[in-house]
């Protein structure tokens, strides 16, 4: 990994030594549109007890420190990686505070990918949100080859036809696949203000479906309904704005002359 240079620099720590048996599955969990990848990375790590083995630290993330709710200790913004062994395939987990700073981002996932290839990972999954119209897919999909998005279209994922995806969702799933890993995205249909687990609900699903993992699920709904009702207070206090400024709209002197 690279050292601090004076620069810039990114640094990864190893913290614990697992073995996992490859082939290993990656999946990029990192804080982008309405948390959904952050979210369904974070409920997989408490699910299946995940190991952390791995934090990245880089000048390319923001000059932030996050400060603990429960015990008031501050600790640098970073990445972390995670392992599962109790599944098949293991899988390694990626997320974090931030993604990197537009400038870096190549540097630093690359060398994560580094990393988990030292692991013999050979697939990337990115997951990430979509904005799309009410009649839009719960789960849409792209990947880098004929073959995996067959695989994706067998299991009732949506490709995206054209556009764009930024980020971390884009460039490692991008990244992994010039390294010749079976790389590809799934991306969850965004519906809430803020936060949206829901989505992220869909994704694990989704990959759940793939791989054949056995995720109690029921134990996001908790946090869907919250998110619902702050969804509906947002939306309602939006309207009551709107509605106000219509009415003082109608009573204000034209601010025109005839």
């Amino acid at each position: 990994m690279n050292e601090p240079n004076g620069n810039t620099f990114t640094l990864l720590q190893r913290q614990a030594d697992v073995n996992i048996t490859s082939p290993a599955v990656v999946i990029q969990g990192l804080p982008g549109m309405g948390l959904i990848g952050k979210i369904a990375a974070s409920f997989l790590i408490k699910h299946y007890k995940a190991t952390e083995i791995a934090r990245i630290y880089s000048s390319f993330f923001p000059p932030v420190v996050q400060v603990d709710s429960e015990t008031s200790m501050g600790r640098l913004a970073r990445m972390e990686i995670y392992a599962i062994t109790s599944t098949k395939p293991n899988l390694l987990i990626l997320t974090g505070d931030a993604q990197p700073h537009d400038i870096g981002i190549i540097q630093v996932l690359n060398n994560v990918l580094d990393y988990v290839l030292e692991y013999k990972a050979d697939t990337m999954i990115c997951l990430g949100g979509l904005r799309v119209h009410e009649e839009g897919p719960e789960v849409a999909g792209f990947g880098y080859d004929k073959e995996t998005l067959k695989w994706l279209e067998k299991h009732d994922v949506v490709l995206l036809k054209g556009g764009e995806v930024t980020g971390a969702v884009g460039v490692l799933s991008a990244l992994a696949a010039e390294r010749k890993m079976k790389s590809f995205g799934l991306l969850g249909k965004l519906t809430l203000a803020g936060t949206d687990p829901q989505a992220s609900k869909a994704l694990l699903k989704k990959i759940s479906d793939l791989y054949s993992l056995k995720l109690e699920l029921k134990d996001l709904d908790l946090t869907i309904e919250e998110a619902i009702q702050k969804n509906d207070r947002i939306t309602s206090l939006a309207r009551e704005v709107l509605e106000k400024e219509e009415d003082e709209g109608k009573d204000a002197e034209p601010g025109y002359y005839i």
